[in-house]
């Protein structure tokens, strides 16, 4: 006669591995063991959530019988953590249905005794219910046992104690926090894509206090990759100026998504260098790092910068003006007739028959007609500007420096300033390529001509020195902007996986974020020594 058991509904645990000796090892929690020929096998169901096997065995064999738990009142929370198979914690989640502010469900297995995980959207951590998975008979929650699906409170850094059956205890750190930035909330009733769509934005802190309003602003897609579902850029367009986090006042603002960049920092960081004692640009876009939010949902970590407009605070007069690939449909533009490079005018108001656009049209044709028969162009230069726009891209090997968003300023007496520079998130090692070596400007049309004149050349030897001597500025700028964002780019991995990491939790990803981080200053440091010793002048 032959006796059934279904150890799955005892408290015994299965070592698959033994199947390969021919054998089935059982654990007992009493710390025993029984070994049985795999022929006992009769069923065995095996998958990520479940174990368990149907095993027949002979009544003469020992019996297998449950242990007893420890009683609830005899549980010592204070006892020294003594780590066993029976008090772990497999994995938390946190339902969407159970926890009506979280957009999706969250669900995180555990391999670490720290667990952090962010809600870059999330003002109030107070009531989050959530789930576990455990091997323990019984789970303290701050000293409170609670069962899967109980309501606890995350606003402070909180501790989970799991007792295994005979009392031994394990503990758990997990913290659940938003990122510490501001959240950008942006709501429409019409379609976001390449049409303005009105709609209302407010901005709240990470308490939840809400800085800023308004509910006269538009949002549209930027850029020719304007494609839903995917992390794009928009543009802002309020009806009167406004000041946005201490930024400067002005109608028009930008939502850079840093879609192509791990690190989500190189625009920022190449902002930061161009304004910074290096360089001498008579303006520079300012950012600041947001938690993006539309119609309710969290899309993820952006940089909310001041676009390139004529205005107080940002540049102060002229005509700006940029080089590029292409143009749009709508764009004020002309093409040069010697280097066939496409101008776009940026002032909305330009006018295709507008006197500024053929008035620039010509200075710019004038200005390749000095290059091309060497005479002194140079007189319509702002040559400084041209020497740090130059020594700039060249650090951030910006492939395509000359051919997009090269942004100019033309002044009222007709002289030409470079920059300010724009979105380098592709460049510094990232989409454009990884290598360090060669330069992107010297054979460009412009270039050629600037680097056979003297006075160009000694500016740009004397930018190149300084920026060289201001290596470790250049990295600590790079580490403040990225400590800024740690949090915010567990965030962003929530949704997008840009990092491809394999948990949600922030002690995962913030090892695959600090490695692309590390990269980049590598890069930076290998592609400065490349240029002090091939970029002679």
């Amino acid at each position: 006669m032959k006796k059934q058991a279904l150890l799955g509904a005892m408290s015994i645990f299965f070592m698959g591995q033994a199947l390969a000796q021919n054998t089935v090892t059982i654990h007992k929690k009493d710390g025993s063991t029984i070994e049985y020929p795999l022929s006992s096998v009769d069923t065995l169901l095996d998958n990520e959530s479940t174990h368990k096997m149907t095993l027949s065995y002979g009544k003469e064999d020992r019996t297998l019988a449950p242990t007893s738990v420890i009683a609830e009142n005899k549980v010592d929370l204070s006892k020294k953590d003594v780590i066993q198979s029976y008090n772990v914690l497999r994995s938390i989640s946190f339902s969407s249905k159970d926890n009506s502010k979280l957009q999706e469900d969250v669900d995180v297995t555990i391999d670490d005794s720290k667990i952090t995980l962010v809600f870059p959207y999330l003002t109030d951590l107070s009531s989050l219910k959530m789930s576990f998975e455990t091997t323990g008979s019984y789970v303290y929650f701050n000293g409170k046992k609670i069962e899967s699906g109980a309501s606890c409170d995350f606003s402070q850094e909180r501790e989970i104690k799991v007792v295994a059956f005979n009392g031994d205890i394990r503990t758990y750190n997990i913290a659940v926090i938003n990122s510490g930035l501001p959240i950008l909330e942006f709501s429409t009733s019409g379609k976001i894509g390449d049409d303005w769509a009105a709609g209302k934005i407010s901005i709240k802190d990470a308490k939840g206090k809400e800085s800023f309003s308004n509910s006269t602003v538009e949002i549209k897609g930027r850029g020719s990759h304007f494609k839903e579902k995917l992390k794009n850029s928009y543009n802002l367009k309020f009806e009167d100026k406004v000041s946005i986090m201490g930024l400067s006042s002005a109608k028009r603002w930008v939502l850079l998504s840093n879609a192509y960049d791990k690190t989500l920092i190189r625009s920022s960081v190449a902002f930061d260098l161009a304004a910074s004692d290096m360089f001498s640009f008579n303006w520079t876009p300012k950012s600041q790092p947001v938690e993006l939010v539309l119609n309710g949902k969290y899309v993820g970590s952006y940089t909310l910068v001041e676009q390139i407009r004529v205005c107080e605070g940002r540049v102060e007069d002229g005509q700006i003006i940029s080089a590029e690939g292409s143009y749009n449909e709508g764009d004020d533009f002309f093409q040069l007739k010697e280097s066939g490079m496409t101008i776009i005018m940026r002032d909305p108001e330009t006018g295709v028959s507008g006197t500024k656009l053929m008035r620039t049209q010509k200075l710019m044709e004038e200005l390749e007609s000095e290059m091309k028969s060497k005479s002194n162009f140079t007189k319509r230069l702002d040559l400084q500007s041209f020497a740090d726009w130059f020594i700039l891209n060249e650090l951030m090997k910006n492939e395509e420096a000359i051919s997009s968003d090269a942004y100019m300023v033309v002044s009222d007496n007709g002289i030409i300033s470079m920059g300010p520079i724009w979105d380098m998130g592709k460049c510094m090692g990232n989409e454009y390529g990884d290598g360090v070596k060669n330069s992107i400007l010297e054979g460009t049309s412009w270039f050629s001509y600037l680097l056979q004149n003297s006075d160009f050349k000694k500016l740009a030897k004397s930018r190149l020195d300084q920026v060289i001597k201001s290596k470790a500025s250049i990295e600590q700028i790079i580490n403040k902007r990225a400590q800024a964002i740690k949090y915010s780019a567990a965030g962003n991995e929530m949704v997008w996986n840009s990092l491809g990491a394999q948990n949600p939790d922030y002690e995962t990803v913030s090892e695959q974020y600090d490695l692309e981080v590390s990269k980049l200053i590598d890069w930076i440091n290998n592609r400065l020594a490349w240029m002090e010793e091939n970029l002679k002048f």
